[in-house]
This record gives structure tokens, C-alpha cells and sequence, in this order.
């Protein structure tokens, strides 16, 4: 039985309203999620647009500037700005103002600058410290207090001071000596790939490797290195002994130049100044050779006298 214009019209109408009925879940959550992302965006409205950090690198006792600026993405005006540095666990303390900086309002689409000056501590040891920012504030026609956190990097630097001293040890002229370095690290910062290189000169021969790797030394440790040399007759009674120190420390590259003194000696001056002991083993030798010889001639005379004797 064919449908009426009417009835196919009620039918087609029906379909039409359970459809609409079906997506009214599917609008409504998308109503909700268009709200919530706009409360969101709210909320978010404020944002720290740069950060200027004068110096960029800082050592012990130095004072750093630091100058945030916030802008106010929102279309409110935002009130009661609260920016915080959170210094608590930082080697880091406030210099002639406090951590925190208020600012009374920021327009919309405006941008305001919240100002520090932070002192590093004589402990801060060098490395890039991570400093937290706390921001807060609240927004016009809303009571809510709105609070964000970020990071902000500042980098503490200090040269590497390498010691050099050596060791007690007699040196002679004519001979193969032992030279024993003490290298000290009396910086705050961590050494890498420490190498200590001897150079020869014209009255210094290298026999032992030239090149003595240390590798890692921390701060405030030590560590010795041995060269084997000869010196030569025609050295001097002072002069100095050449190293090259190489090294790394917060991937910066040092190289440095360094002359130990070294005080050299013949062995008749070492033995004048009673720094050797005179060796005796010849003259003993010979006085017991000379006993041996005394009681062989003694022997051969009382024979002798003995036959003469008996004849």
C-alpha cells in the first residue's frame, strides 16, 4: 500500500528530529569543551614574554641583574601581579631588594618588567642553576588567584686555578734523575681530561714519556706525576723545567705554560753539604784486602821460621 505525501512527510520529519536528538549529546560536550578551553585560555592569559639576565655568567660574589617580562594575553585586565624567584635550595640570595616583585595591573596585550638583583654565594659551585619563577595574580570580573611556575637558567662560572709544586728530591748533574710533580686543583670547578706534557730543553733530556694523563682531578684533590730525565753537566745550578698543562672544565678548554725551578747539584757539592753519604765500600774493601795480604805474608814468615828452626 503506497504512502501518502502527508505520511512520507511525517516520516521524513521524524528521522529527521531523532538525528538532531542524537547529536544533542555529541553539541553539548562540545559546548562544555569549547568553555572549559576558554576558561583555560583565561586563566593562561599571563605569560613571561623574555628574560634578560646581565652578566650572563656570574662567579662567587657576583651580582647578576635579572629583568622578566610578563605579558597579559588575555582581553582582561590583570591585577595583583606576584613574581617570585625561589632562591630556598639556590646558592643564591637577594641583593638590595627582596624575591618578590609586584605589579599593581597589566593591560591587555600590554607588557610589564618585574626586576632583580641576585648575589651568588661563595658555596655556588660552577654549573648552570635552574631558578624557579612563582606568578600569580588575578584577573578583572574573577576572584580566583591564578598561579603559575616556570624556570629560568643562570650560569655560574669560575677559572680552574691548577697548582704546581715539586716534591723533595736530590737532583744531580751527570745523571738520570726523578722529578715528581704535585698537581693541586684549587679552583671550586672539576677538572677534565688533565694531561701534564715535560718539554726538553738544551741540558734536560726526557727518557720516560713526555705526556702523563691524569684524566679527572675534583676540587680541592690532588694528584703526582713522575717524569724520568737526565741532566746534563753543562745545566745550571738553578733553572726552570717547562710543562705544558692541558685540560678541560665546564667544556671550556685551558692550556697553560708553567715553569717549575729545579735546584741541581754535582755530587761533590751534594756531598759537601752532607745531602749524600759518602761511600766507604772502596777504603773498606781495601783495608780488608790488606788484611787478607797482612795474614798471608804472616803466614809465610812463621813457616819460614819454623824450618829454618828445625834445621
Amino acid at each position: 500500500m503506497k504512502k501518502t505525501s502527508m505520511e512520507m512527510k511525517k516520516t521524513k520529519h521524524k528521522k529527521q528530529t531523532s538525528a538532531l536528538s542524537n547529536l544533542n549529546p555529541i553539541l553539548t560536550f562540545s559546548f562544555l569543551l569549547i568553555v572549559i578551553l576558554t576558561d583555560i585560555v583565561l586563566i593562561s592569559s599571563l605569560t613571561i614574554n623574555s628574560v634578560l639576565i646581565e652578566p650572563k655568567n656570574i662567579s662567587q660574589d657576583d651580582i647578576a641583574n635579572i629583568e622578566i617580562g610578563i605579558k597579559n594575553n588575555g582581553e582582561n585586565d590583570v591585577n595583583d601581579i606576584s613574581v617570585a624567584l625561589d632562591l630556598q635550595e639556590l646558592p643564591f640570595a637577594p641583593f638590595e631588594s627582596t624575591s618578590e616583585y609586584g605589579i599593581a595591573e597589566i593591560k591587555p596585550g600590554k607588557i610589564k618588567f618585574a626586576k632583580f638583583k641576585i648575589i651568588a654565594l661563595n658555596n655556588a659551585k660552577p654549573q648552570v642553576y635552574k631558578i624557579p619563577i612563582k606568578l600569580s595574580y588575578s584577573e578583572e570580573n574573577n576572584s580566583q588567584i591564578v598561579t603559575k611556575t616556570s624556570l629560568i637558567s643562570l650560569e655560574v662560572i669560575s677559572k680552574p686555578i691548577i697548582g704546581i709544586n715539586i716534591e723533595e728530591n736530590l737532583l744531580l748533574k751527570g745523571e738520570s734523575n726523578e722529578i715528581f710533580i704535585k698537581v693541586i686543583n684549587k679552583g671550586l670547578g672539576d677538572v677534565k681530561f688533565l694531561e701534564i706534557e715535560a718539554v726538553e730543553s738544551a741540558s734536560i733530556d726526557v727518557l720516560s714519556s713526555k705526556k702523563v694523563y691524569i684524566g679527572e682531578l675534583d676540587s680541592d684533590d690532588f694528584d703526582t706525576v713522575g717524569f724520568k730525565v737526565f741532566l746534563k753537566n753543562n745545566i745550571p745550578d738553578k733553572m726552570n723545567f717547562p710543562l705544558i698543562i692541558k685540560y678541560n672544565s665546564l667544556n671550556k678548554k685551558y692550556l697553560e705554560a708553567i715553569n717549575i725551578p729545579l735546584e741541581v747539584y754535582t755530587k761533590e757539592k751534594a756531598l759537601e753539604f752532607g745531602l749524600i753519604k759518602k761511600n766507604y765500600y772502596l777504603e773498606i774493601f781495601l783495608l780488608i784486602l790488606l788484611l787478607i795480604l797482612a795474614f798471608i805474608l804472616y803466614r809465610i814468615s812463621s813457616k819460614r821460621k819454623h824450618q829454618i828452626l828445625n834445621t
